[in-house]
C-alpha cells in the first residue's frame, strides 16, 4: 500500500458581528506539508523482511584466478639470493602487498617459498573479494640480477549478459551494473549491486551467475531478470477530509512506474468530496545510475465550505501548487541509504465569500489570496536491519520574496522552518510489530495557513477531526504495535495505538486547542489481495466543545483501498 499525500484543510474561527463563532477557511493544498510522509520509508505489513546477506553471483564453473606457466621446477635443495620482488599488474591491495613480499627480499629464498608468496598474493585477492584475480611466476625468468618478478592478472568483465527485460530498457540495469563491475572485479561490489536491483520496486525477480570468458582473468556476467508489474490503478473511499468540506473521500488513481521505459514514474489522482473537487499529477524519472532523480508535480482543488451552518455563506477556495525538485543519494546500499533532496514549491490560493467576492480568512491573506514561492532543502537517512527499519528526515524551508504574498501584518510569505521526521519500525516478535513516530516543526516567523504544523486526523493525532488544531510551530508522536490475529500476519491485524500532538505559535494569539492525545485500537484487514480496509478508533483524552456528529468527530476513521491492477 502506498502513502498518499494529505490535503491539508484549516480551520479557524472568528466572530460574526452578532457574535456567533464560525468555522471559515477551509485552505486546501496537494503540495509537500509538514506532515508528509517520509518518502524513504515503506513500513510492511507486518515484518520487516530481512536482506539476504548475498545473492547467488558464482555458478558451477566459476572463473578462477589464470595461471601460466611457471619457472621450470629446481631441486628444492636451489636456493636464490633476492634483492627486491617486483609485483606486476597489481591497481589494489598495495599496502597488502607490500607486507607480504617485504620477508621475502634482501635474502636467500628456495622455489617452494617462492611459490608460497606467489599464492599468498592470489589468496589477499580472494579474501578481499576479488574472485577472478590471481598471481603467477613468469617464464624465463633470470634471477641472477637478484630480481624476482610476480605478475597479476586482476579480473575482468568481459561483457553484461542480459535476459528476461521486456519493457524496461536494457541500459536502465546494465548502466547500474557496470558501476560495480570495474576492474578488478570485486564480489562484494557486484552483489551489492545486484541487491540493490533487487529491491527495485521495477524488477520482481533478479538472478545472476559469474562465468568463465574467453580469456584468462576475464568473466562474463550473466543475469536473469523478472519485470515488476509497471501499472497500478485502483479506488479508495476513506474519511480522511475535514468535516466541513465533507470528509468521505473517493479517490480514483492511477500508476505507471515504467512509463517510457527508462524507469519514470507517472501517477495521477482524482479525488471528491461533497465540497471537493482535486486533482494531483506527478512524474519522476532517474537521471543517472546511481539514482538521482527529477521529480515534477502539479496539484489543483477547488474546494467549499458544506457544513450545514455555514453554507449558506458560501465559502469556497481555490489551490495550485507546481513543485520541481531533484534528490540525489550520497550513499546508497541495501542496508543503508542517504540522500539529499533540493525542491522548489510555488502555492497559489484564493478565499472568496459569498461564493465571489474575495475575502481572507487567516493572518497575512490580501483579499483571500495567498502566495509562496518556497526553497526546501531535504536530506533522508534509512537505516534496515533483519528486524528493523529506521528513518529520519529533516527538511529546511526558506520562503523567498519572488512573487511571493509580502506585507507588513508579520506574517507573509518570507520564512524559515525547519521539519523532522523520526519513524521506527521493529519486530518485537515473528509476528509483532512495533511502530514508533516523532514529527516536529519548528520557525521562529509566523507562518501563513498552507505552511503551518496541523495535528489531528487520521494519520496524526486519531480520535479528533481532521487538522483539529493549527499552529506555525508543532511536535506530535504516536506508538502503535501490530498484532496478527490470523496465522498469516498481513491478513488480519489489531493495532492498539496512542497519539499525542502539541502546536504553539510565535506572534499571534493560540490557537483555542494546543494539546490533543488519544489512546485507541485499529485494524488492518487484508480481505482479498487486492482489497484492503483500515479502521481506526480513537479514544480523546482532550476535552473538545462544539464538536459535529461526523464519524470523525466520534473518533472513528476508515479507509477502503481496492485496487485490482
Amino acid at each position: 500500500m502506498r502513502n498518499w499525500r494529505l490535503w491539508k484543510c484549516v480551520i479557524q474561527r472568528w466572530q460574526t458581528i452578532a457574535g456567533s463563532s464560525i468555522v471559515t477557511l477551509c485552505n486546501i493544498n496537494l503540495s509537500t506539508t509538514a506532515q508528509s510522509p517520509l518518502p524513504a520509508v515503506k513500513i510492511p505489513p507486518n515484518t520487516t523482511d530481512a536482506i539476504e546477506p548475498t545473492i547467488p553471483l558464482l555458478s558451477a564453473s566459476q572463473p578462477t584466478p589464470a595461471q601460466a606457466p611457471e619457472i621450470n621446477a629446481a631441486p628444492k635443495r636451489d636456493r636464490f639470493s633476492i634483492k627486491k620482488v617486483q609485483v606486476l599488474g597489481s591497481t589494489v591491495l598495495h599496502s597488502e602487498i607490500a607486507a607480504l613480499i617485504k620477508p621475502y627480499e634482501n635474502r636467500e629464498v628456495t622455489f617452494e617459498e617462492l611459490i608460497g608468496l606467489r599464492s599468498a598474493i592470489t589468496q589477499v585477492y580472494i579474501q578481499n573479494g576479488y574472485v577472478t584475480s590471481g598471481a603467477f611466476l613468469p617464464n624465463n625468468q633470470s634471477l641472477n640480477n637478484g630480481v624476482v618478478q610476480i605478475q597479476v592478472v586482476e579480473g575482468e568483465l568481459e561483457r553484461i549478459e542480459l535476459s528476461g527485460l521486456k519493457r524496461l530498457q536494457e541500459g536502465y540495469v546494465r548502466k547500474r551494473l557496470e558501476i560495480a563491475s570495474k576492474s578488478p572485479i570485486n564480489r562484494q561490489r557486484l552483489e551489492k549491486a545486484l541487491q540493490l536491483l533487487q529491491l527495485d520496486p521495477l524488477l520482481e525477480q533478479v538472478n545472476a551467475e559469474l562465468t568463465v570468458g574467453n580469456a584468462p582473468g576475464r568473466s562474463i556476467l550473466k543475469v536473469r531478470l523478472k519485470e515488476a508489474p509497471a501499472f497500478h490503478a485502483g479506488i479508495a473511499i476513506e474519511n480522511r477530509q475535514s468535516p466541513s468540506i465533507g470528509s468521505v473521500q473517493t479517490n480514483l488513481f492511477v500508476v505507471h512506474d515504467n512509463l517510457s521505459g527508462r524507469g519514470d514514474r507517472f501517477s495521477a489522482t482524482y479525488g471528491i468530496t461533497r465540497g471537493l473537487d482535486s486533482y494531483d499529477i506527478n512524474y519522476t524519472i532517474p537521471l543517472s545510475a546511481s539514482n538521482t532523480t527529477l521529480l515534477l508535480r502539479y496539484s489543483n482543488s477547488d474546494s467549499r465550505i458544506v457544513e450545514d451552518a455555514f453554507r449558506n455563506l458560501n465559502i469556497r477556495g481555490d489551490t495550485q501548487t507546481v513543485s520541481f525538485g531533484i534528490r540525489h543519494p550520497l550513499v546508497r546500499s541495501p542496508e543503508n541509504e542517504l540522500a539529499l533532496g533540493l525542491a522548489l514549491d510555488l502555492r497559489r490560493s484564493q478565499t472568496y465569500l459569498l461564493k465571489d467576492i474575495p475575502f481572507s480568512f487567516s493572518a497575512g491573506a490580501e483579499n483571500g489570496k495567498s502566495k509562496v514561492t518556497v526553497i526546501r532543502f531535504s536530506q533522508d537517512w534509512v537505516k534496515r536491519k533483519p528486524r528493523q527499519v529506521l528513518a529520519a528526515r529533516s527538511q529546511f524551508s526558506l520562503g523567498v520574496d519572488v512573487n511571493a504574498t509580502i506585507n507588513d501584518s508579520g506574517t507573509d510569505g518570507r520564512f524559515f522552518s525547519w521539519l523532522g521526521q523520526l519513524q521506527l519500525v521493529q519486530e518485537l516478535s515473528k509476528k509483532n510489530v512495533l511502530l514508533i513516530r516523532i514529527d516536529t516543526q519548528l520557525t521562529p516567523d509566523s507562518l501563513l495557513t498552507p505552511e503551518q504544523f496541523s495535528i489531528g486526523g487520521m494519520d496524526t493525532v486519531r480520535g479528533y477531526r481532521q487538522n483539529q488544531t493549527v499552529a506555525d510551530n508543532g511536535i506530535l508522536g504516536s506508538v502503535e504495535v501490530r498484532f496478527p490475529l490470523t496465522s498469516n500476519p498481513e491478513v488480519l491485524q489489531v493495532a492498539p495505538f496512542f497519539d499525542i500532538g502539541k502546536v504553539w505559535n510565535n506572534q499571534n494569539s493560540a490557537p483555542d486547542i494546543t494539546t490533543i492525545a488519544s489512546l485507541g485500537l485499529g485494524v488492518r484487514w487484508l480481505i482479498q489481495r487486492d482489497l484492503s480496509l483500515r479502521l481506526d478508533y480513537g479514544i480523546p483524552l482532550t476535552k473538545i466543545e462544539n464538536q459535529g456528529n461526523s464519524l470523525q468527530d466520534n473518533g472513528l476513521y476508515f479507509s477502503l483501498r481496492y485496487q485490482p491492477f
